[in-house]
C-alpha cells in the first residue's frame, strides 16, 4: 500500500469525479484509476460506486476514510518530526515561489514579517508553475507563494492545500509613451492595426489571468510577439517599446509616475476598466503539515481573510 493510494482516494471523494481527481493529482485519468484499484485490492473490497454520478463512497469506503485521514496525518507528522529533530535551534521552511513574485514580493514581504518570525529560517526557490505546484504536493517545500484570481481556478484541492491572501494587486495593459505622452501601443487593436502583445507563457498563472479578461470582452485584434513566463521580462521589454503587456501595478508604479509608461487603454472610453483585473499574491501550504514552524509562519503571515 501506498501513501498516495490514500491521498488519490482522499481526492476523489471530495471531487467525485475521476478526470478531474486525475488533474488534481497530476496524473493521466488512466493512472488514478488505475492507483484507486491498487487501493481497493490491497483493502479487499470496493470503496467507491463507480456506477454513480458524482462518485459516491461504499459502505466500506464511508468506514475506510477516517483511517485514511489518520494515517495520512500521522505519517506527514511523524516524517516532520523526525526529518527536523536535529535542528536543536533553528527551523527552516522551504518555498516555492513563482519567479515574479521570489524577485519583486518576496523581499519586501519578508521585510516585514522577519522582525516576528524568531529562529525561523526560510529558503526560497523560485520555478515555474508546475514544478511550484509539484513541490507543495509532493513535500518538499513547506509553502507555495503564487499569483491567484477569484475567477481563475488553481487545481489544488482547497480542503488539502488552504491558502491566504497576503496581498491585492491589480493587473493592468501598459505601453512605453512616446514624447507627446501617449502609448506607442494602444489596446484593443483593430482588424486594420492589431495590437502587438507581449504575453505571458501560456500556462503560467498570468497568462490565465490576462485570458480571463480576453474571454470577458470582445475577443481583441492582435499579435504575439514575445513570450516569458516572468512579468520583469516583459517589463523591460515594455520599456523597450516593443509592445503591450499586462502588468503587476505595484511593480511598475514608478515608471507610471515618471511618465515613462502608460496605460495602453483608452481611460475616456467608458469600458476601460474591464480591461483591468484584480491580482492576489496567495500563500498556499498543505492542510496536514502540523510541525511548529509551519504554524508559526501561517500565523504570522495571516492576514484577516483565510479561504
Amino acid at each position: 500500500m501506498e501513501l498516495k493510494w490514500l491521498e488519490d482516494f482522499l481526492s476523489l471523494i471530495e471531487t467525485g469525479n475521476f478526470s478531474k481527481s486525475a488533474e488534481i493529482r497530476h496524473v493521466t485519468q488512466p493512472a488514478f484509476s488505475r492507483r484507486i484499484k491498487s487501493l481497493e485490492h490491497w483493502i479487499g473490497t470496493d470503496l467507491v460506486d463507480r456506477n454513480k454520478f458524482p462518485i459516491t463512497m461504499t459502505p466500506a469506503g464511508r468506514a475506510f476514510r477516517g483511517t485514511a485521514e489518520e494515517i495520512i496525518r500521522l505519517l506527514y507528522s511523524t516524517r516532520d518530526e523526525i526529518k527536523n529533530g536535529h535542528r536543536a535551534h533553528k527551523s527552516n521552511l522551504n518555498i516555492a515561489a513563482l519567479h515574479s513574485l521570489a524577485i519583486c514580493f518576496f523581499p519586501k514581504w519578508l521585510t516585514e514579517i522577519k522582525p516576528h518570525l524568531g529562529d525561523i529560517s526560510i529558503k526560497i526557490r523560485a520555478r515555474d508553475l508546475a514544478e511550484c505546484m509539484q513541490a507543495l504536493t509532493e513535500g518538499s517545500s513547506d509553502f507555495f507563494l503564487a499569483f491567484g484570481h477569484p475567477k481563475v481556478p488553481v487545481l489544488l484541492d482547497s480542503s488539502q492545500y488552504p491558502y491566504i491572501i497576503l496581498s491585492q494587486d491589480r493587473l493592468v495593459p501598459v505601453s512605453k509613451l512616446n514624447d507627446k505622452g501617449k502609448p506607442m501601443h494602444k489596446w484593443p487593436g483593430t482588424a486594420k492595426k492589431p495590437a502587438t502583445i507581449l504575453a505571458y507563457t501560456p500556462g503560467s498563472m498570468l497568462a490565465k489571468i490576462v485570458e480571463q479578461v480576453w474571454h470577458i470582452n470582445e475577443m481583441p485584434e492582435y499579435n504575439i510577439v514575445y513570450e516569458n513566463s516572468m512579468a520583469e521580462a516583459l517589463k523591460g521589454m515594455v520599456e523597450e517599446g516593443h509592445g503591450i503587456a499586462w502588468l503587476p501595478l505595484s511593480n511598475i508604479q514608478n515608471e507610471l509616475e515618471s511618465g515613462k509608461l502608460g496605460l495602453a487603454i483608452d481611460v475616456d472610453k467608458p469600458r476601460f476598466k474591464t480591461w483591468e483585473t484584480e491580482l492576489e499574491v496567495r500563500l498556499y501550504r498543505l492542510k496536514n503539515r502540523n510541525r511548529d514552524s509551519v504554524e508559526n509562519l501561517w500565523k504570522i503571515a495571516s492576514p484577516k481573510v483565510k479561504v
